[in-house]
């Protein structure tokens, strides 16, 4: 398997005020993000509100966007948050099935051993044995180890077990365990997804970036990342900077993320995503028109936009 590389933006889930998926954005969103350069897409996951929709609604866009994209984006398809585990592997088969490049999830929770996870792992494994899996890295790893600490070298050794691991979706800033990994492991895919430190995951190492802050500044990490390989560490230092603006403002309780994200979308590039889950936390949550007025003008200051 080659390295996925570059910038990956975390793709939002469409709904309508009733919580009703809205299936029929998937072509504009895939286009607009092949027109902005993205390298591939992680749906499902904190930004994609995986966490409070149901497995229906859940397989309704993926299946949606599987279509859309039919193979011209690597589409990685988080499967986790479900308390019933066997949900995250009618998951992992349903993405598999219709044509995922991988999927991915976080660990059961804090109380689960690592052991727990790794049987849970390899579930997900039997049920897509040819699509590529990644695990979901938050919290320096503590929801995959029972909240113990484990060195990279430990954890690469238990997924030895997992037959079909092939990176990490690493949301986390202790970038000397993402640098451990990459030197015990450098086939590893590793993907960041702290938005606002991706210049330094890419220094130390990282393939690429999945984040939030992606959803709507694609081309602006692009470019950043473009920068990098030309050696302009000056430029893309300004261009993490000048991102970052952007991840202060919508980080504001009266904003929130991902209020802050539908509202640029629709806003700045003409794409309605509608409103967040009706059962998580920005659920009925209204941005007064001063903060939204607020919130664009610190992105058209600050984002390059294709």
């Amino acid at each position: 398997m080659s390295l996925i590389k570059g910038v990956l933006p975390a793709l939002m889930t469409p709904l309508d005020k009733n919580g009703n998926v809205k299936t029929e954005l998937a072509p504009a969103m895939l286009d607009f993000y092949k027109e902005q350069g993205a390298d591939g897409l992680y749906m499902l996951g904190w930004t994609g509100e995986g966490a409070y929709l149901p497995k229906e609604k859940r397989m309704q866009w993926t299946e949606a966007v599987l279509k859309a994209s039919d193979g011209t984006l690597p589409i990685f398809v988080h499967v986790g948050y479900n308390q019933n585990l066997d949900d995250s592997i009618e998951l992992a088969a349903h993405a598999a099935e219709r044509g995922a490049y991988a999927v991915s999830s976080v660990g059961i929770s804090r109380e689960a051993s690592l052991q727990d996870n790794i049987d849970y792992f390899c579930r997900i494994s039997e049920a897509a044995p040819d699509t590529p899996f990644f695990i979901y890295w938050v919290d320096n790893g503590r929801t995959l180890t029972g909240d113990k600490p484990i060195s990279p070298v430990e954890f690469l050794e238990a997924m030895k077990a997992v037959p079909t691991f092939r990176g990490i979706k690493f949301t986390d800033t202790n970038f000397y365990i993402l640098e451990r990994f990459k030197k015990h492991a450098p086939e590893l895919n590793i993907l960041t997804g702290a938005d606002e430190l991706a210049y330094c995951s890419k220094q130390m190492g990282a393939d690429g970036n999945i984040g939030a802050l992606q959803a709507v500044t694609c081309y602006h990490y692009k470019e950043m990342m473009r920068c990098l390989e030309n050696g302009d560490y000056a430029k893309a230092r300004e261009l993490q900077y000048r991102a970052n603006e952007v991840s202060e403002a919508y980080a504001d309780e009266r904003i929130g993320n991902m209020p802050g994200i539908k509202l640029l979308m629709k806003e700045i590039y003409g794409i309605d995503a509608g409103y967040c889950s009706l059962s998580g936390p920005f659920a009925g949550h209204e941005i007064a028109k001063k903060d939204a007025e607020y919130l664009m003008e610190v992105f058209r200051k600050n984002i390059l936009v294709k």
